[in-house]
């Protein structure tokens, strides 16, 4: 096991997540129920997302054969989408990836959770790509499980975040979160790069 394949792999997925710049969504679109209903929406919500990074992850590979797609092609092109979004995280413009309809259609808890909440918001097309990426790159098996173990921490730190969401926004504000999401953006700016630059050494050599 490398700790440090553990790190990248964190944090790379952790970023991507973006619990914090999740906050206001879920708020508004919980903003009606009584506190215990909320704590459902936050619940489901991060087991929807378990069960959709969990799926990719561990047949993330077989899929990629399946389309006879060499492991540093998807480095390139998931390194070059995660650039894309991280970009869009530093600039700001994150918050419009879900549509008014989306949240406006959403009213029943397990419609919340599952559709915008835990998918597009959290296991989308960025995070995805980060947990199969980490998974197909893991030199062994245990670093696979490190990989595994990094969703988990993610997801369990989203789960803190989304039952404590109405205080966060209370002591940070709106500000703070924009601030932690240009943070996390940042982050995976430089992790997006380092992956473009591992698919083309890769593909060359």
């Amino acid at each position: 096991m490398d700790i440090q394949y553990f790190i990248l792999a964190f944090s790379s997925i952790f970023s991507i997540l973006n619990p914090f710049g999740a906050v206001p969504v879920f708020i508004t679109l919980t903003e009606s129920y009584p506190k215990k209903e909320r704590n459902l929406v936050a619940k489901k919500t991060v087991i929807y997302a378990l069960a959709i990074l969990l799926s990719f992850a561990l047949f993330g590979s077989l899929i990629l054969k399946f389309f006879g797609i060499s492991l540093d092609a998807f480095k390139i092109a998931g390194g070059i989408l995660l650039l894309l979004i991280s970009l869009d995280m530093v600039r700001g413009h994150q918050e419009a990836k879900l549509h008014r309809k989306e949240i406006e259609a959403a009213y029943e808890i397990d419609e919340i959770a599952l559709m915008p909440l835990a998918t597009p918001l959290l296991a989308g097309p960025g995070s995805i790509t980060a947990c199969m990426v980490a998974m197909a790159e893991a030199p062994d098996i245990g670093d696979k499980f490190l990989v595994i173990v990094a969703i988990l921490i993610s997801l369990g730190i989203t789960y803190i975040t989304l039952l404590f969401a109405e205080k966060l926004l209370d002591k940070i504000g709106k500000l703070g979160i924009r601030i932690l999401t240009r943070m996390m953006g940042l982050i995976l700016t430089a992790i997006a790069v380092q992956m473009i630059v591992s698919g083309i050494k890769g593909a060359l050599l």
